[in-house]
């Protein structure tokens, strides 16, 4: 059943633990780690952790990010960006995954919205070790328009509730709930356009199997983005979401689907 554990982040300004989760056969070949969205925890991932317990030879992995969850938070206001959790994320998979168990590991990477674009970025730090990457609702370009409408959304749900009770809500620190609407949260390098931000980059090169899961109603991920994401790669397999919204949500489909692309 699903145990959590934490790493240690040798840091020496913020010395700090990551809490991840993990379920299934321990010494596993095909690991799924979950990376969630920009204020989840690695509670989203728990139907991902109960649905893998019938595959042998298959372990899950989620993590909370610094300042969500179980992770420790950091002291100081404006420290939350996209660049920690980078190096923590590829900290932690290469000083307590890849250590692990026999050599040859199958790592799949499933990442939700903001946790889609860190995947494609440890592509470039972890390179083949990564045998494949499955997105949440997150293409390789977001429109500008898509990012100011989920940042208004979020700005009236914090003008409904007091940021203290909206973090206690979401277990996450009331400092990320600040540092996350600051332009320097996104601090890992991407090309701008008329159109949006867009992560091509990041995937150049990258060799292993790339999914995409996207809501049929996301004003996030939309159809032309998914079109956009088809013709930069060619073997991207995608699973369209009846009736979804940003995110798609954990239902059986989803999952059979991102099991079909782990091969378990």
């Amino acid at each position: 059943m699903p145990e959590t554990r934490f790493f240690k982040i040798e840091d020496p300004e913020y010395p700090r633990n990551i809490a991840y989760t993990v379920s299934g056969d321990m010494d596993g070949d095909n690991i799924l780690i979950c990376l969630p969205g920009l204020l989840e925890t690695k509670e989203s991932f728990m139907v991902i952790h109960a649905y893998f317990l019938k595959f042998e030879n298959c372990k899950v992995i989620s993590v909370d990010f610094s300042g969500r969850g179980e992770s420790d938070y950091i002291r100081e206001c404006g420290d939350y960006k996209m660049s920690l959790y980078l190096s923590d994320i590829s900290k932690l998979i290469q000083g307590a995954i890849l250590t692990q168990g026999r050599p040859q590991k199958k790592i799949t990477v499933l990442g939700t919205s903001m946790g889609g674009v860190l995947a494609m970025y440890l592509t470039k730090i972890l390179g083949n070790k990564i045998y494949g990457i499955i997105l949440n609702d997150i293409a390789l370009t977001v429109n500008w328009t898509s990012l100011y409408a989920l940042y208004k959304s979020m700005k009236n749900d914090l003008g409904f509730k007091e940021v203290r009770e909206l973090a206690k809500d979401l277990s996450v620190d009331q400092k990320a709930i600040s540092d996350v609407q600051l332009p320097g949260h996104f601090d890992i390098s991407y090309q701008a356009d008329v159109w949006g931000m867009n992560f091509h980059e990041a995937l150049e090169g990258f060799k292993g199997k790339v999914s995409l899961i996207y809501g049929a109603e996301s004003k996030i991920c939309t159809k032309q983005r998914v079109e956009g994401a088809k013709s930069f790669i060619p073997y991207i397999e995608t699973l369209e979401v009846a009736n979804a919204g940003h995110p798609a949500p954990f239902n059986l489909l989803v999952c059979d689907f991102i099991q079909s692309q782990i091969g378990v």
